[in-house]
């Protein structure tokens, strides 16, 4: 049974992009240019949505961006407009199970890059990058497309639009779901444990990758332009001037391409039609792409451009602490580094039973605790009054340091030992990244005659301040025997990663 195209004012719509008999997309020809388009019907919520965004998304020029046209409003439905490509989406190419070498998986990742780039620097935000948001056309040529409807893939997204989802993104945000891209497409791994998946990278791709895949935004590369400059510096290392390619690639899409469903002339248009266009028009934007004297098309696989504006961070709100939630949130990664069998709880003194106003808020803290798995590590954080922090001494790695040696020398005391500068704690700061404090401690094991060693432990604790709240979040892994350095470095990284993320908690007011 044929299906009845869709009545679109000012287009002639031949045909249904792929089998799926509710797709949304559909190829039309534009009735007073002669060329073809592609129209993606959008829910009444999209279509507003691109509406004030409609000027940025059409001013991209890229040749890695599929260009926005214009969007069209109907009286039953709204369209978004853009170039028609053909090709399949990064998606549909490893579904498929075919395997391209490194230089051209390196090809698409440039491609997608120089895209992205290109629209950081004319401030949009891409917010959904995924395999499925990756088109690659019939030349071989990476594109970033958007299917501009439903939730982006959870797997590729930074940690914070996880956590806030439908909050405001960034270009880090950007930077961390195209690195997760990335791995997946050099090591065939779907996106979910990156850091698993990051060993199986190229020694020197895997420090570049790693910093965009940072828990911590302030550590990620700040823009696409930043990590194609170092991804590219790297590949030249290892690989040569000619890392990237995209020799080949067309031959491994064109089996790809979605189907086309042709589909019957629509009755009449309604009465009620209007067609919203940008304010200026872009330059060669009406000129049809010509390859071998046939136009070629915009779109494949349902995809189609449509970002996030870039707008400014929101200004930090007063933090306030919802401890029915708050340290269920962190549960995941703090439990991660806690390890397997770690077991959780949380305290709060709350701000109920307690004097109002501004008194009541300082009061109210709350701490949660990881601990007992197999690795021997406790995570904890606290967020309470400023004051307290200050007043417990722990906001100095000098005066940390003196509470832990306090502590041992009374151990080394009972034992009837003598004390010795080779059990004194060694601290040291670490990468403050805007803390108030930043430091990893090293307590030695103390060896008693004739009993089973004192055992000591590897500190890290970040302290910072918002407001009259301080957060005070670390770990703390036993040692019997000497530290093993990479062990250290792992728990310090891991450390500040996930504080990073309780941190940005803290600011939005979790």
């Amino acid at each position: 049974m044929t299906e009845t195209a869709p009545t679109v004012r000012g287009y002639d719509v031949e045909a249904r992009v792929g089998p799926d008999p509710d797709g949304h997309v559909f190829r039309a020809r534009e009735l007073a240019t002669d060329r073809i388009v592609a129209l993606r019907r959008l829910t009444p919520a999209e279509g507003a949505a691109l509406a004030g965004r409609l000027d940025r998304l059409a001013s991209l020029e890229e040749e890695h961006v599929v260009p926005v046209l214009g969007l069209v409003e109907e009286s039953d439905a709204t369209y978004l407009v853009t170039e028609w490509v053909t090709g399949a989406t990064l998606a549909e190419i490893l579904a498929a199970g075919n395997r391209m070498i490194v230089g051209q998986m390196l090809g698409v990742a440039r491609g997608v890059l120089q895209g992205l780039a290109h629209a950081h620097q004319h401030g949009v935000v891409h917010g959904r990058i995924g395999p499925s948001h990756v088109l690659v056309d019939s030349d071989g040529r990476a594109r970033l497309v958007d299917f501009g409807a439903g939730p982006p893939v959870p797997s590729y997204l930074a940690p914070e639009a996880v956590r806030h989802p439908g909050g405001e993104l960034t270009r880090t945000a950007d930077v961390y779901a195209v690195a997760a891209v990335v791995v997946h497409l050099l090591t065939g791994q779907p996106a979910g444990d990156q850091k698993r998946n990051l060993r199986s990278v190229d020694a020197a791709l895997r420090p570049v990758l790693a910093k965009a895949l940072s828990h911590a935004p302030t550590d990620r590369h700040q823009d696409a332009g930043e990590l194609l400059a170092a991804i590219t510096k790297a590949a030249k290392r290892a690989y040569g001037k000619t890392w990237a390619t995209e020799a080949g690639v067309s031959a491994i899409v064109a089996p790809l391409v979605p189907p086309l469903v042709p589909l019957e002339a629509p009755a009449p248009p309604a009465k009620e039609q209007k067609r919203v266009k940008p304010d200026r028009p872009r330059r060669g934007l009406l000129k049809p792409l010509l390859i071998g004297g046939a136009a070629v098309a915009v779109l494949a696989g349902g995809a189609v451009a449509a970002f996030l504006v870039l707008d400014e961070d929101p200004a930090p709100e007063r933090p306030s602490l919802r401890t029915d939630q708050f340290c269920a949130d962190f549960d995941d990664d703090a439990s991660a580094i806690a390890g397997t069998g770690a077991q959780s709880r949380f305290d709060s003194s709350g701000a109920r039973g307690t004097p109002d106003g501004d008194a009541a808020a300082r009061r109210a803290s709350v701490s949660c605790w990881w601990g007992g798995g197999e690795s021997g590590t406790v995570v904890s954080m606290t967020v309470g009054a400023a004051s307290d922090v200050e007043a417990s001494d722990v906001d100095s790695a000098s005066r940390s340091a003196a509470i832990f040696d306090g502590v041992n020398q009374k151990t080394v005391k009972a034992a009837g030992l003598t004390w010795r500068p080779r059990y004194a704690t060694r601290c040291e700061d670490v990468d403050r990244q805007g803390y108030d404090a930043a430091y990893a401690c090293n307590e030695p094991v103390i060896a008693i005659p004739r009993k089973p060693a004192d055992p000591g432990s590897v500190r890290v604790v970040l302290v910072t301040t918002v407001g009259d709240q301080a957060l005070v979040c670390g770990t703390n892994r036993s040692v019997t025997t000497t530290i093993d350095e990479a062990s250290y470095d792992g728990l310090v990284e891991d450390t500040e990663d996930l504080c990073a993320v309780v941190l940005a908690e803290v600011r939005r007011g979790g």
